[in-house]
């Protein structure tokens, strides 16, 4: 593999975005058929939204032979060091590079972020205590395939295969062999927040040897006089005043850590407690001993049960399986099922998705109404936690005292309504899902949404707190020790993949729904109509139904443009009461600008020889003077003329 290979996610999506601002058509070469394809293929595989590829890659225009203008006079220093590596790369070369890069897993990759170890080592810990030591484990097939494949991946050398379904036996290639007992594979599974957490602290190690001047961490003085002392508290009196600048110096400087990150890594140099590593780190296999200590392993001959640790660690697939087969505990009878057999029947999870304005929340909306019913409903965005989501401890007042009671979230509301009215449908309308990382906001509650036929909950999760469950049992008048969903909750969402600033639905979270896209239809909307200045400078009226027709029309045959029906615009786009017939609503004319148009195609839609702002746009139109492209004044001439006969004919049939 190439020496500029990147080790990371970050420089593995800024050297594809560097090859698709080339010039010609890059997004061809890498098989994609058009750009917007390459866009959202490339953000699926490294978890980010299309609009960032876009963006990453618009930001290396000004500075490659791409026709493109771009839209940064700098290149942004997360990037320069990409820049740099790759700007006298030959094409062919950086081609294979970014078809390499692409080939990797990058979603699932460790995170890059230094993370406080311990409560990295607190979560694996908590994991561990939950094993039943002394009842035999037994993976199912699909486990035990799942660690074979992992396995081989990391290590091509060594040929695993599983004995009688109980063990795990490795041969190395110099005819050595080791066994791993599947009494072990939970205890692999139970450290992955620490092997998450320890990993990049390895990496940012060797970064660090780098920038010392050194090969690695464990060669020649870099072995002897820096690394072999650390960690240790005194470690700025033990080492050298120059070797300890040049370590403070190059943390600051060359590590790309953020404040909080560099705090933390200078603590990994000097606290073996918060760290978890007993081994000083010139060693080999430090962070090896430091994941088998926090799993509790006797550390003899355990190398290959650490690689096997951070190998499955990296895999959601086997995160998801093994909570399943250790966390998720039955309690006889279904919970849901405990609702009786005269309860609702038939709750589901469904995401309504499709472009702006196709009617997903006025669908929702539609079916809860038919149903007599009215629905705990919350909206997604950035900065919502689990917390939020579920329910937390929140203070109160009671007269000079601070009290703190479990303030329910709208799972919980949604949830305690359901169980309450057992004969009759609950509904949780969460609008906008992917405005938020939806996985980690429903955290554990994401297990629940695997259902039976009936809508009941497959699976268990316990309450992260005795405040929540005396909450639920206070509320519904009755003890459970676990969640599950019933069969009368009916979980609605809402979104559009298309939009700006969104995050990625991972599969695991996406195939526990039901998912149903809404299409254009131009046979509904609201009516009204809208006017727009022609050619001639004459006002001319065009319902909106025929004027999003045409709008949508025109703009995805324009195939260089590549716009994705998700992207067009809806017939409920706007609202009866801003179709006046006087113009058309400011907010379609700054969603074209701005949003749809905002790289490339504007002259498609807007006279771009007069106007180049926004600021522009609106003055003109509310001025009253043209503004719209001649292609496009010429599709809505065709368009009247086409209404005019139409008016005609029926006027004649009339008569």
């Amino acid at each position: 593999m190439s020496q500029n290979f990147p080790t990371d996610s970050k420089s593995a999506l800024y050297t594809v975005c560097f090859f698709l601002a080339q010039s010609g058509e890059p997004h061809v070469e890498l098989g994609f058929e058009t750009q917007t394809a390459a866009f959202e293929e490339i953000a699926h595989k490294f978890g980010v939204p299309a609009n960032t590829v876009k963006n990453e890659r618009d930001a290396f225009d000004n500075f490659t032979d791409s026709n493109r203008t771009g839209w940064k006079k700098e290149l942004a220093p997360r990037l320069t060091n990409i820049f740099e590596t790759h700007s006298s790369t030959p094409r062919e070369m950086l081609k294979e590079l970014t078809t390499s890069i692409l080939s990797q897993d990058w979603i699932n990759s460790m995170p890059e972020t230094l993370l406080d170890l311990e409560d990295c080592q607190n979560a694996s810990q908590e994991r561990v205590s939950k094993i039943p030591l002394h009842e035999p484990y037994t993976p199912t097939n699909e486990i035990w395939n799942i660690i074979l494949d992992l396995y081989k991946a990391a290590n091509k050398n060594d040929k695993p295969e599983v004995v009688g379904g109980t063990a795990l036996v490795i041969t190395t290639k110099e005819g050595h062999f080791l066994t791993i007992s599947a009494q072990e594979i939970p205890r692999c599974w139970a450290v992955r927040p620490y092997v998450h957490g320890i990993i990049p602290y390895y990496k940012k190690l060797h970064e660090l040897a780098k920038a010392l001047g050194f090969e690695k961490p464990r060669t020649g003085r870099a072995k002897e006089e820096i690394f072999k002392p650390l960690p240790d508290p005194d470690w700025e009196t033990v080492l050298h005043a120059n070797d300890v600048a040049s370590i403070k110096n190059a943390i600051k400087d060359d590590l790309q850590l953020n404040q909080i990150e560099q705090e933390r890594f200078l603590r990994f140099l000097s606290d073996k407690t918060w760290s978890g590593v007993g081994k000083t780190l010139e060693r080999t296999d430090w962070s090896n001993n430091a994941i088998l200590s926090t799993g509790g392993w006797l550390v003899n001959a355990a190398d290959r049960r650490a690689m096997l640790a951070i190998t499955m660690a990296e895999s959601i697939e086997f995160e998801e399986l093994m909570a399943r087969d250790l966390m998720q505990k039955k309690e006889g009878p279904k919970l849901g099922a405990s609702l009786g057999p005269a309860a609702f029947k038939g709750g589901e999870n469904v995401i309504f998705y499709g472009a702006p304005g196709t009617g997903k929340s006025n669908k929702v909306d539609g079916i809860i109404k038919k149903a007599g019913k009215e629905a705990i409903r919350t909206v997604f965005h950035p900065d919502l936690q689990n917390s939020d989501f579920f329910g937390c401890l929140k203070p109160h007042m009671d007269g000079d005292n601070v009290l703190y009671e479990f303030a329910p979230g709208p799972f919980m509301e949604a949830l305690a309504e359901a169980y309450q009215t057992p004969s009759e449908p609950a509904y949780l309308v969460i609008e906008e899902l992917n405005r938020a990382t939806a996985a980690a906001v429903f955290g554990d509650l994401f297990l629940l949404l695997d259902r039976d036929e009936n809508g009941i909950g497959d699976y268990t999760v316990s309450f992260p707190s005795p405040e929540s469950r005396n909450w639920f049992g206070t509320k519904i008048n009755n003890v459970h020790e676990h969640i599950s969903l019933p069969s009368n909750l009916f979980i609605y969402a809402t979104m559009n993949s298309a939009d700006q600033g969104v995050f990625p639905i991972d599969t695991a979270f996406r195939r526990r729904w039901r998912q149903e896209y809404l299409p254009l239809d131009y046979t509904s909307g609201p009516e009204g109509n809208i006017a727009y200045v022609d050619a001639a400078d004459k006002k001319q009226t065009l319902e909106w139904r025929i004027f999003v027709k045409v709008l949508n029309n025109h703009l995805i045959s324009n195939h260089a443009l590549a716009i994705s029906e998700d992207r067009l615009l809806g017939q409920w786009f706007v609202k009866k009461n801003e179709l006046d017939g006087a113009t058309i609503p400011e907010k379609v004319l700054l969603y074209l600008w701005d949003d749809l148009l905002r790289h490339e195609g504007r002259d498609r839609i807007f006279d771009t020889n007069r106007i180049k702002t926004y600021g522009a746009l609106a003055k003109i139109t509310a001025d009253g003077s043209r503004f719209l492209s001649d292609s496009f004044l010429n599709t809505l001439n065709v368009a009247s003329i086409e209404v005019s006969d139409e008016a005609g004919t029926d006027k004649n049939v009339g008569n």
